[in-house]
């Protein structure tokens, strides 16, 4: 799968690419050089929601921007999905780690904030404990969309 020809997102649709699936304990990461999925490691604990990466976007830590996708719709590893962005939780650290959450472009929820506080709870956890860093924040929507124009603008600068 050629990357670089995923359609370019926008701050309030995003074009995802799943690396790793809800419930899977594999945390794979896309090779664009093999165009293979490499298994970076096995977690102790199974992904709460569906990871990936948003193509042609660059964030601050020279990687594409991460997003954790909550659905309850059965999707696979490799394909690419049309999703909304509700929130985004951010890691400390000496540049920080954004991990924008998403829901599918078709499902109702408007905002991480709204979510039950159990379920915020949940997803900070996850990835703590996969990044190995602490949560520094929890944003809405708002800022979750502002991240992803940034993110579109850098890559735009770095590469075309």
């Amino acid at each position: 799968m050629e990357i670089n020809k995923v359609e370019t997102s926008s701050p309030n649709k995003v074009n995802v690419l799943i690396t790793s699936e809800k419930n899977s304990k594999d945390f794979c990461e896309y090779d664009e050089q093999s165009e293979t999925f490499m298994l970076i490691k096995v977690l102790s604990n199974p992904f709460p929601a569906y990871y990936g990466f948003i193509p042609k976007t660059h964030h601050i830590d020279g990687e594409p921007l991460d997003v954790l996708v909550l659905t309850d719709e059965l999707l696979r590893q490799g394909i690419i999905i049309q999703a909304r962005p509700v929130g985004l939780i951010r890691l400390r650290g000496k540049i920080p780690d954004d991990i924008l959450i998403a829901v599918l472009s078709s499902e109702a929820t408007k905002d991480l904030l709204s979510l039950e506080r159990e379920e915020i709870e949940k997803l900070k956890n996850f990835l703590e404990e996969l990044k190995k860093k602490e949560v520094e924040n929890v944003f809405g929507s708002e800022h979750a969309m502002r991240s992803v124009e940034k993110a579109i603008e850098l890559y735009r600068r770095e590469f075309e």
